[in-house]
């Protein structure tokens, strides 16, 4: 059990040497860590964006791009809880729910990408 023991201490150490080894290796290669000027290492920004207004732009950017699916999506679930509610008044609302806040919270996300073009115009 003690040879089980080593061993594998063993592998996790050389595991752990292969990893950071290759850590700095790909860094180097792919230009994640920039030239050395100075002394000094150069990193690059991985962003790519200087402001963090720029940055949630971004994101909210995604978000919408990902929203209208999820509304999609959502009017159909609610629209197949209305469809088999059958004439069960508690399954109704509960589908009329559903499609509410569905487009409320897509509304939502358009309004916060909307003050943040606000933003950006404002302080460009």
């Amino acid at each position: 059990m003690t040879i089980l023991k080593k061993l594998n201490s063993f592998k996790l150490k050389l595991t752990g040497l292969i990893l950071s080894g290759s850590f700095f290796l790909t860094n180097r290669v792919f230009g994640q860590i920039g030239p050395i000027t100075d002394g000094g290492i150069e990193l690059k920004n991985p962003l790519g964006q200087n402001s963090i207004i720029n940055i949630i732009n971004n994101v909210l950017t995604y978000l919408i791009y990902i929203s209208f699916p999820i509304l999609a999506l959502m009017i159909l679930i609610a629209g197949f809880q209305i469809m088999t509610a059958q004439d069960n008044p508690e399954k109704i609302k509960k589908g009329k729910t559903t499609i509410t806040y569905a487009v409320i919270g897509f509304i939502i996300i358009l309004i916060s990408k909307g003050s943040v073009l606000i933003i950006l115009n404002i302080i460009k």
